[in-house]
């Protein structure tokens, strides 16, 4: 078996709880050891939670679903078997190029199930089927059916995308994250979501959003422009604030804008332009709050002018760049 099959095997495992505690840990360090397969898995896993989800009902990827003729609403355990084979074909089809592959949903009414993505360091423009403009920020992916069908227009997104949404009153937008959905009408708005990141983040720049808790659908939140919503994904909790959002999406013209932004937030956002690990030993010199923009400049100079309003030592090595108190 090749070390591919061994990792595809390991992601069907993975996908269906079927893995162990040491295939786990092999599993999480052949991710960590290559970003490329990183991302594709949260890819894969993004899919395979549309045709297995827990929570999400009556929306267009159920829909697509019941059209592939895959059930999930039975119980699970007398189901593993099913699941699994469907796993190991599901990767099989993913493997040939990750996605964009779909074309056997229906004879009368074909649907595609398309991914937008982006690589590291890479900024790219999308226009959708329905006239929406989306911008991808670097290793992200935005994936949806298209065109869009029934009541909604349903994307999910993986990483940080700016969307400039079609206005349409009849079939609202919906961004699908983990645990939460942003549902618009015509709007401009920035949205964050990485999977190792605890917090999802949205800046809204014109219109309005709902931001909708998909595990308890009263916990939701309006925003209007100018503020920004951070939703904690462990605690379901959601923090407002209205702030100075500046240029909308700043990122798109290879700009890094930070606004009374946390260090250890920055840092996230660094670690993923320049594809270094950052680690903040003091968690008091992760609060320290910054506001600045860089452009063209290396991350070794950032961090000087960092260093030089708000004090700190950082020093290299051979895990990354370490930053601590002085």
């Amino acid at each position: 078996m090749t070390n591919r099959d061994k990792l595809y095997e390991l992601i069907v495992k993975d996908l269906t709880s079927e893995i162990s505690e040491e295939e786990k840990i092999l599993f999480e360090k052949s991710l960590i050891s290559n970003e490329e397969q990183e991302q594709n898995y949260n890819i894969i896993k993004c899919f395979w939670s549309s045709y297995f989800p827990t929570v999400e009902k009556n929306n267009i990827i159920e829909k697509t679903e019941k059209k592939l003729g895959l059930t999930y609403h039975q119980n699970p355990k007398s189901h593993n078997g099913f699941k699994f084979r469907i796993a190991a074909t599901f990767l099989l089809i993913l493997s040939l190029g990750v996605i964009g592959l779909y074309y056997f949903i229906s004879n009368q009414n074909t649907l595609e199930i398309v991914e937008y993505k982006t690589g590291p360091d890479e900024v790219k423009e999308f226009v959708l089927s329905d006239g929406t403009q989306v911008w991808l920020n670097s290793s992200s992916a935005l994936l949806t059916v298209e065109p869009f069908k029934g009541d909604y227009r349903e994307v999910r997104l993986i990483g940080e995308g700016y969307f400039e949404v079609a206005h349409n009153p009849r079939k609202p937008f919906l961004v699908k994250t983990p645990g939460l959905t942003t549902k618009v009408l015509g709007t401009n708005f920035n949205l964050i979501s990485f999977p190792k990141e605890a917090e999802q983040e949205l800046s809204l720049y014109e219109g309005k959003v709902e931001l909708i808790d998909d595990y308890n659908t009263k916990n939701n939140v309006v925003l209007n422009p100018g503020e920004q919503a951070y939703f904690n994904k462990k605690r379901s909790q959601f923090l407002i604030k209205k702030t100075e959002l500046g240029q909308p999406a700043a990122w798109r013209k290879g700009i890094l804008s930070f606004y009374d932004e946390q260090l250890k937030h920055i840092v996230l956002t660094l670690e993923r332009r320049y594809q270094t690990r950052i680690i903040i030993k003091d968690e008091k010199i992760g609060k320290l709050r910054f506001t600045a923009n860089f452009e063209g400049e290396s991350l070794f100079k950032i961090l000087q002018l960092l260093n030089e309003a708000h004090e700190f030592v950082f020093y290299e090595t051979d895990n990354g760049i370490i930053i601590e108190s002085l």
